[in-house]
């Protein structure tokens, strides 16, 4: 199915979803486990040892448990932590440099969490070179540190810009075609913190979602590799990222067609 096909397929789910959703979106039970998945499977791909029934034993007993490590542990509940705040006032969270850092500053907040401490310093841009090794071996280059409050800013002003035109003149963009491009930007070209970037990427990501009434886009450990992938193939060919994320958005919005077909 080529993108356009794709875009398609979602307008007529959210067209669906929205018919359904009158009176009703979703209820306290459905968010928590939405929390949860979000919270397993974005730390999952970037490491995290926990497994599903781990991740829900931490954050329901917050007992941690054996043979886990410290950090892997405060990735789950720091990352809890920030979605308790975006479920409860996503409406309200614009898409700034300050509620990007502050939202950082809360999921990064123990040195622990962080693979380096040289790069300890949560909720502020890095002020290292930071670098990334492809699978194919090839090393990725992010901009200079020098160079990230202006790149962020400019990110920023493009992506609200396209998100008020979209609203204001129905032009032909579409929201997932924002939301990849900042995703892309912001984690691939900038990288703006010395870590958490992708966690924080697809955090921001979803926050735009949810404040145009889509539901997140979970991205799971068997989607990894073509995540990782994804980045390279964009690189090469603009456009490539927005079917990956296509999919994954159908995939969010059959689930919440059940929930609301269910309850």
């Amino acid at each position: 199915m080529d993108i356009s096909a794709k875009l398609k397929k979602i307008d007529r789910l959210k067209k669906k979803l929205d018919a359904f959703s009158i009176g009703k979106d979703w209820d306290d039970n459905f968010i928590e486990k939405i929390k949860i998945d979000f919270t397993y499977n974005s730390n999952k791909i970037e490491g995290n040892a926990l497994t599903y029934g781990q991740t829900i034993q931490l954050l329901k007993e917050f007992v941690a448990p054996k043979n886990t490590s410290t950090g892997d542990c405060l990735d789950i509940l720091n990352h809890q932590q920030v979605l308790d705040e975006v479920f409860g006032q996503y409406q309200a969270t614009e898409i700034t440099e300050a509620n990007i850092k502050r939202l950082h500053k809360v999921l990064m907040q123990s040195p622990d969490q962080w693979s380096d401490s040289i790069h300890y310093d949560p909720g502020k841009y890095k002020i290292l070179e930071n670098v990334t090794t492809r699978s194919s071996g090839k090393i990725h280059y992010y901009i200079q540190p020098n160079d990230v409050p202006a790149a962020i800013s400019e990110l920023i002003k493009k992506t609200n810009h396209r998100l008020s035109a979209l609203v204001l003149n129905a032009t032909d963009d579409h929201i997932l075609k924002i939301v990849t491009e900042f995703h892309f930007q912001f984690l691939n070209t900038i990288h703006p913190f010395g870590d958490g970037n992708g966690r924080i990427a697809r955090i921001i990501m979803n926050i735009i979602l949810l404040k145009s009434k889509y539901p997140p886009i979970f991205i799971k450990s068997i989607n990894k590799l073509d995540y990782m992938n994804s980045f390279e193939a964009e690189e090469n060919s603009p456009g490539s990222m927005i079917s990956f994320m296509a999919d994954r958005l159908i995939e969010s919005l059959k689930v919440k067609e059940k929930f609301l077909k269910d309850s």
